[in-house]
């Protein structure tokens, strides 16, 4: 496994399959599966690299099934980490740049958010982003431009906080503006611009766009 992208999938909501064909057929990909999430690739004929966590999740069948197919399972019991940092943490070790990961947002709140944290403290080390039936997630260094539809969503956050945020092509323009968890949000914000661009002098900031995946 010599790719320097890779797919990471959780066991949060359940992505429409059509998204995932079209991320796994776009490049070559190191599939790496946490726990649980094992089963939602057992159901849909996904082959995964590996299977990582602590194996509390997987169920019996998908387990049997991708040992009896000698998918390489790393069972890592400690619980300091989830099983998505000991994912993440694996994907370090074989050198991968950058990380499409499904399954991180879901009802679970607690688990979105922390998952949020997580990606927070690896975004300097790994291009990381998530991706739910919507939207995809992530962190992004000091200024993005991206093309987009109008009349859509774009929101994004200071997590913890983001000083000098500007915009452009959006209808509620920031400038030198600072974000900050708790005190001023940048969410549900609208393109009026096939042209985007956000930018931000210090900081962390977390961005959702759509996809247009589907």
């Amino acid at each position: 496994m010599r790719n320097k992208n890779a797919v990471i999938f959780l066991n949060g909501n359940e992505p429409d399959i059509k998204i995932i064909n079209k991320i796994l057929t776009k490049k070559s990909l190191t599939i790496i599966s946490a726990d649980g999430a094992s089963d939602y690739l057992y159901k849909h004929s996904i082959i995964p690299d590996v299977i990582i966590g602590d194996l509390d999740s997987i169920s019996k069948k998908s387990l049997r099934y991708f040992s009896s197919i000698n998918t390489k399972i790393i069972e890592v019991k400690e619980q300091e980490t989830t099983d998505f940092e000991k994912a993440l943490n694996y994907a370090k070790s074989l050198n991968i740049k950058s990380i499409t990961v499904f399954g991180a947002v879901s009802s679970r709140i607690d688990h979105t958010l922390n998952n949020f944290s997580v990606i927070k403290r690896f975004h300097n080390k790994l291009k990381i982003k998530l991706i739910n039936n919507d939207y995809e997630i992530f962190y992004f260094d000091k200024s993005i431009s991206f093309k987009y539809k109008k009349n859509e969503i774009v929101s994004f956050l200071g997590l913890p906080v983001a000083y000098g945020v500007k915009t452009e092509g959006l209808k509620y323009p920031l400038n030198n503006e600072k974000l900050e968890f708790g005190v001023r949000e940048g969410t549900l914000n609208l393109s009026i611009s096939n042209q985007i661009k956000i930018e931000y002098k210090k900081g962390t900031m977390l961005l959702f766009r759509k996809h247009f995946l589907i």
